[in-house]
């Protein structure tokens, strides 16, 4: 069994595939295993693919079915102690698995968080848009390693949950996975935040690292998958109506500030999509968020906005998400 696996997938992404792929395999830790999902890529990029001679490489291939369905294929396959994610545009320093196995042994956490950096196409990197949300956590306790037993665990998974849910920022230990039945949601866009929340409702023990795991890249020319301006948009109100359907059988969500922190970061990306679907489509986006949100569990009606707030982070979305609370 080797310590990591970690899984990327492809689709259409040509020479820019080796991105992930070179910083992957240029670890200086190489007790990993290589999952490359090839979606029903076209000839070139299945080209390129066919190149790789690697023996922690495994590619599987598939017909197109959407990145939910490809990482669920690869986690399927996954056979390391803990499952990580990058995507085939971004990159991960070369001792970066290092790093995150050091604090693995160390702490042996159900999940580990990451920081990131952000890179645009001119200037400077930065850090990713969550970076504020770890410094809280290592306020909260130094040694960055949390236990559902502590006596501040309401605002820990509050704080954790708060997190971009970018899949490269979490490294989860696989049989938490596999009890759980956790996975993506095949079909959808948006996956990342149903997987997000049901991986940190499930974890009873949390670890976050001080350094900076993975680089996303903002690619001006070339769109991501959720960046258009039409009717794709409308899958994140399906993904939310899972995630806070799911979520609301947990019982860790009995707690009022972690179930409040839940609500807003699915509102958060409902807000977001509000803004920016075509003019066209606003009135009947907005009249489906809100049938979506009249049908929801009435225990997310009791929305804690002050509370959330008060942890002393960024939390988008929390007026709209007060808004939609007081549908219910």
């Amino acid at each position: 069994m080797p310590k990591l696996t970690c899984i990327t997938t492809v689709y259409n992404d040509g020479p820019l595939l080796f991105t992930a792929i070179n910083s992957v395999l240029g670890q200086s830790f190489t007790d990993f295993e290589y999952l490359i999902v090839n979606d029903g890529s076209d000839a070139e990029t299945t080209q390129l693919l066919s190149q790789i001679d690697d023996p922690r490489v495994r590619i599987i291939w598939q017909s197109n079915d959407g990145l939910s369905s490809a990482r669920n294929t690869a986690l399927r396959h996954a056979k390391g102690e803990y499952v990580t994610f990058l995507d085939a545009d971004d990159s991960r320093p070369d001792w970066s698995f290092a790093a995150i196995v050091e604090l693995l042994q160390l702490h042996n956490p159900d999940v580990l968080f990451c920081r990131g950096v952000l890179q645009g196409q001119r200037g400077n990197p930065h850090p990713f848009f969550d970076d504020q949300h770890f410094d809280k956590l290592f306020e909260k306790n130094e040694n960055g390693v949390f236990n559902r037993s502590d006596a501040n665990a309401e605002e820990v998974w509050s704080l954790a949950q708060l997190i971009e849910p970018q899949s490269a920022n979490k490294v989860i230990r696989t049989e938490l996975l596999r009890s759980f039945g956790i996975g993506f949601p095949d079909t959808h866009f948006f996956e990342d935040v149903y997987f997000h929340t049901l991986v940190l409702a499930a974890a009873e023990k949390i670890a976050i690292s001080d350094f900076p795991a993975f680089t996303y890249y903002k690619r001006y020319a070339r769109s991501q998958i959720t960046s258009t301006a039409g009717l794709r948009r409308y899958d994140v109100i399906a993904v939310s109506r899972l995630t806070l359907d799911h979520a609301a059988r947990v019982r860790w969500m009995d707690a009022p500030l972690y179930r409040s922190a839940v609500f807003s970061s699915c509102m958060k990306l409902i807000e977001w999509c509000e803004h920016n679907v075509g003019y066209p489509y606003k009135k009947q986006y907005l009249e489906a968020a809100t049938s979506m949100t009249l049908l929801l569990d009435k225990t997310y009606r009791e929305f804690k906005r002050e509370d959330l707030l008060a942890l002393g982070v960024r939390v988008p979305g929390v007026n709209y998400a007060r808004d939609m609370a007081a549908l219910l």
